[in-house]
């Protein structure tokens, strides 16, 4: 028989000799962060990379994809096009930086790093991590 987790607190908060509850009660839930994604570099890399942080937001928690400058906004903003260079072994490695911001303008943070032009999933995992830290600072 499988007790839900709500009656097992329950009946070993009654079998406690002091009376006391002991089990956590359940974090109350976060409303997911509006996001909106702009790009100002139009080439093939930099659409991608969009592309993919928009997919990782998509399936995010933390996050919800928007548009029209809502309040309470965080704006992550690819503000030129990606850079590139092919390695030795032929991978192209891509390097970006983005912009945190509110709908107001007003610069929260930047970020910058590196994956492979076929792994760009990694860079916007990387991208929302630090997005998790800029949208702290807007709530």
């Amino acid at each position: 028989m499988q007790i839900a987790p709500r009656w097992t607190c329950l009946l070993a908060s009654a079998a406690s000799s002091l009376g006391a509850p002991l089990c956590a009660t359940q974090p109350a839930s976060v409303k997911p962060t509006l996001v909106e994604v702009w790009r100002v570099g139009d080439d093939a890399l930099t659409s991608k990379l969009r592309d993919a942080l928009e997919t990782s937001i998509e399936t995010s928690t933390d996050f919800v994809l928007s548009s029209g400058k809502k309040p309470g906004t965080l704006v992550v903003t690819i503000p030129t096009h990606i850079k590139w260079k092919t390695t030795r072994g032929g991978r192209t490695q891509v390097t970006y930086r983005v912009e945190f911001s509110s709908v107001n303008d007003e610069r929260i943070s930047t970020s910058s790093g590196s994956c492979w032009s076929d792994s760009l999933g990694e860079c916007a995992a990387q991208i929302i991590k630090e997005a998790k830290v800029a949208a702290s600072k807007i709530r």
